[in-house]
């Protein structure tokens, strides 16, 4: 480990070689990209249509596994 050099990487040494106003910057313009835009819903709302959506994804794909076995069981 002696004769080694640590390489870092470059999100890393870009973050340690910048100064607190570019980091001020940075961060200011990450402000509002995130922002719920007028209109949109909550994000509880968001999530539990998703989640909605997803358990009846799920249902239809058992109803059809079902109904193929009992299609292959017939034969």
């Amino acid at each position: 480990m002696a004769g080694q050099k640590k390489i870092l990487s470059p999100d890393l040494s870009r973050r340690n070689q910048m100064k607190a106003e570019e980091m001020r910057k940075l961060i200011h313009s990450f402000r509002g990209k995130f922002k719920m835009k007028p209109g949109d819903k909550p994000f509880a709302e968001e999530w539990a249509d998703y989640k909605r959506e997803e358990k009846e994804l799920e249902e239809r794909k058992c109803q059809r596994l079902a109904g193929e076995k009992s299609v292959n069981s017939k034969d």
